[in-house]
């Protein structure tokens, strides 16, 4: 008697449901890779103050809804900030509606997100080619430098980035059971306007995109990703969309949605993965040199493999179009590339899993040595200039680092042609859990410099009902006063923004002539300004009004005031 078989397709074998239920090992797998997580995120949640620029529009503009209890129009320091939808200052403002006004508060839900989308990460690696797989992303997810330090960073890309993520989940659930395809493509929208309420409309084009790309390259993923454009599921994604955007829309014509930040060069945006993903980035760069094919593999090409390729590409495309060449590009990409990462090492040679392994410990060793012993060279890829003081403080940071990733690395050298290919990432990588301590601790120590935390904390006590505080500087350079200062502030200096139209919004904004007619009042005034600009103004000051007190420095800022 012969036996019929049904001839399995690449789909079917690559993409297909698992059968048997998952052991023990992958659910230990998971609740390490989400307790190692937790600890390395909400275990340093208090660590440092809030930085201006991104985080402190993100953390100001949840304080003053909370302060104001006006939840749908975002305003910052009394201006009306549309850059960014709400969703990202809604739960940052409900935590500190719970938790307080603190940093920390600031930081948990920035957290838990994170955690989530290295679970995603996991999920996803699982359903394309077994919990091992699963488990190398998510490690690669999480000990990464942009995981460490954009990832407790208070900005919409971490809630993007999860959003982004469960939606693809959603979507290759989806795609692999027939009978709950429906409810996991209403998920899939679901998901998507999540991420548009936290980074803008055109957040749903990263899933959809992915999605389309497949379905232009697969023949089977048309087919199934066909329910996708379902009217009711469309539906259900403008209800959710619309009313805030309409709204906002309606109230404040002619906002633009989206980063305020400035777009760096192409190359500058580039070249900052390489720093982002190490140091996964750099295991690999040996394998994809020597052998690409056996990476890539062109002839058995399947929609697993494509999938996170695709991730990268749409999130590159997306990011030079909308004009959003950040550092945070690298956050949302991050998943796409540590699924790629996971495959390529799995299908690397040992001799170039080894080459990994010294490459990466060569870049580690020279980005380090160069944060103990020449800075200078660190100073000006930043764009900033410390005291010689705060580099010294770094170095036994700096030398814990190094120590800890040459053992590591000579660790899985010595057992890179012994073991299996998940064993050896897992002590290459590993060395980055201790290091995102330390880059955790750097960040806090640095914060005196890009933050006017402590500046706030002198002020408050100070102001009284009749003080007033005056900076001069840019909104964006000024962001963190927004949250830690407990009352609004003036700037000098400045020009008002597009959306501050209304004459009340642009009293706020001084000229030195006027500034200098409050000066000679009796009520107390405080000036911040940068280092460099005290002998500016203290020849402006003393010449018209004769009463100058240089109260106290703040990291680079200085404080003036009219009062002894």
């Amino acid at each position: 008697m012969v036996a019929g078989a049904r001839t399995l397709s690449l789909e079917d074998t690559f993409f297909g449901p698992q059968i048997l239920n998952p052991p023990p090992t992958r659910h230990a797998l998971l609740a390490f890779l989400v307790a190692l997580a937790a600890i390395l995120h909400i275990g340093t949640a208090a660590w440092g103050d809030i930085y201006d620029h991104t985080e402190g529009e993100i953390a100001g503009t949840a304080r003053a809804m909370v302060d104001s209890g006006d939840w749908l129009a975002p305003m910052q320091n009394g201006t009306p900030a549309f850059q960014r939808p709400p969703l990202t200052y809604w739960i940052l403002g409900a935590s500190c509606k719970i938790f307080g006004v603190t940093a920390t508060a600031i930081r948990i839900p920035i957290a838990l997100a994170f955690i989530e989308s290295v679970a995603f990460t996991f999920l996803l690696g699982e359903r394309l080619a077994g919990y091992w797989r699963g488990f190398a992303a998510g490690l690669i997810h999480l000990c990464s430098v942009g995981g460490f330090l954009l990832g407790r960073m208070a900005s919409p890309s971490v809630f993007v980035t999860l959003f982004i993520s469960a939606a693809i989940y959603c979507a290759v659930r989806g795609y692999l059971h027939r009978n709950s395809r429906r409810l996991w493509y209403a998920g899939f929208w679901f998901c998507g306007s999540l991420a548009c309420l936290a980074g803008g409309l055109h957040a749903i084009l990263f899933p959809a995109g992915v999605c389309l790309l497949l379905a232009l390259f697969y023949r089977e993923a048309r087919i199934r990703f066909l329910p996708l454009l379902h009217w009711s599921h469309l539906l259900l994604f403008l209800l959710l969309v619309a009313p805030w955007f309409v709204w906002a829309h309606l109230h404040f014509p002619g906002f633009l949605f989206g980063s305020s930040a400035n777009s760096p060069p192409l190359w500058r945006m580039l070249a900052g993965h390489f720093v982002w993903w190490f140091p996964a980035l750099f295991l690999l760069l040996p394998a994809l040199a020597v052998a690409p094919r056996k990476i890539f593999r062109p002839h058995e090409f399947s929609a697993p493999d494509a999938l996170p390729l695709f991730w990268l590409a749409i999130t590159i495309l997306l990011t030079l179009l909308f004009g959003e060449r950040t550092e945070h590009s690298a956050l949302i990409a991050l998943p796409g590339f540590a699924l790629f990462a996971a495959s390529a090492w799995e299908r690397s040679s040992r001799p170039s899993r080894a080459a990994g392994i010294i490459f990466a410990l060569l870049i580690g060793l020279l980005f380090f040595g160069l944060a103990a012993f020449a800075p200078a060279i660190l100073e000006n890829a930043i764009g900033r200039s410390f005291p010689e003081g705060f580099w010294i403080s770094l170095r036994p940071l700096a030398y814990a680092s190094l120590a800890t990733l040459l053992v590591f690395s000579v660790f899985a050298l010595i057992i890179v042609t012994r073991q299996r290919a998940e064993i050896v990432l897992l002590i290459a990588i590993g060395a980055m859990a201790p290091i995102g301590f330390c880059l955790a601790e750097a960040r806090s120590r640095a914060a005196p410099f890009f933050s006017l935390a402590d500046a706030a904390r002198f002020l408050n006590p100070r102001l009284g009902g009749s003080g007033e505080v005056v900076f001069e500087g840019s909104v964006q350079s000024g962001s963190s006063l927004t949250f830690y200062l407990d009352k609004k502030f003036y700037y000098v200096n400045q020009t008002p923004g597009s959306l501050e139209r209304d004459p009340e919004l642009q009293r706020k904004y001084l000229d030195e002539h006027f500034m200098l007619e409050a000066w000679d009042r009796s009520n107390p005034i405080y000036l911040i300004i940068d280092e460099e600009r005290v002998s500016y103004w203290r020849k402006l000051i003393t010449e018209r009004v004769h009463i100058y007190h240089q109260v106290t420095t703040c990291g680079s800022r200085v404080i003036l005031s009219n009062q002894l």
